[in-house]
């Protein structure tokens, strides 16, 4: 079996959070602006640069990309009480809005898992913190899935991303160039590399972008 690259390893790994602000918290990385114009031309040059970007780092496409499954536990507290709803909301619509969400959720994870070869990677560190009303009710998987030779459609993913269609945050992975690309939505990108050598190599190539 060939030897895992680094960021293999480290995104099949408890250990890598890797949460916003990427940039940030990640040693070797670049934040790339997207979206640039009016509005009429802003985002069509958000996905134009965003494409050009992907074209760079993966001139052979992303061997695996990976995505967050957000679990909640509409249970509650256990505790015996009612849910809390504002008094101008209408509880049936919000129950089916819950589940339009719930169903949207699925249909992505299992749209991905029954065409490609993939890991999870269990309860990794959420946005909460103790002093968050529903602190413990939110669970957070890695969902990993390889390439194999037979692709991802980039265009449709980086659209949704730019759109903010989904709460996924899909990231793109090239083994060879030993990093990952992140949308964090339609006014920039940040690509998170395993060593400085790695960053400093393609940093070249995509400030020759004309931003």
């Amino acid at each position: 079996m060939p030897e895992k690259s680094i960021v293999e390893e480290m995104i099949c790994s408890s250990d890598f959070s890797y949460l916003h602000p990427y940039f940030y918290n990640n040693p070797y990385a670049l934040r790339c602006e997207l979206g640039t114009g009016d509005e009429k031309e802003y985002m069509e040059n958000a996905k134009n640069r965003a494409k050009e970007i992907y074209r760079i780092l993966f001139p052979k496409g992303a061997d695996a990309i990976f995505f967050n499954h957000w679990i909640y536990d509409y249970c509650g507290s256990g505790n015996a009480e009612y849910l809390n709803y504002d008094a101008d909301e209408d509880i049936e619509d919000t129950i089916e809005y819950i589940i339009e969400q719930i169903t949207e959720d699925l249909k992505f994870l299992f749209k991905f898992q029954n065409k490609y070869r993939h890991l999870t990677v269990r309860n990794l560190e959420t946005y909460d913190s103790p002093d968050d009303s529903d602190f413990g009710l939110h669970r957070r998987n890695r969902v990993v899935c390889y390439s194999d030779g037979m692709g991802f459609d980039y265009n449709e993913l980086i659209c949704q991303e730019l759109e903010g269609v989904n709460g996924h945050e899909v990231s793109f992975v090239s083994f060879e160039n030993e990093c990952i690309f992140s949308i964090y939505d339609n006014r920039g990108c940040d690509i998170v590399f395993m060593t400085h050598d790695k960053r400093d190599c393609e940093k070249k190539s995509v400030n020759y972008l004309p931003w």
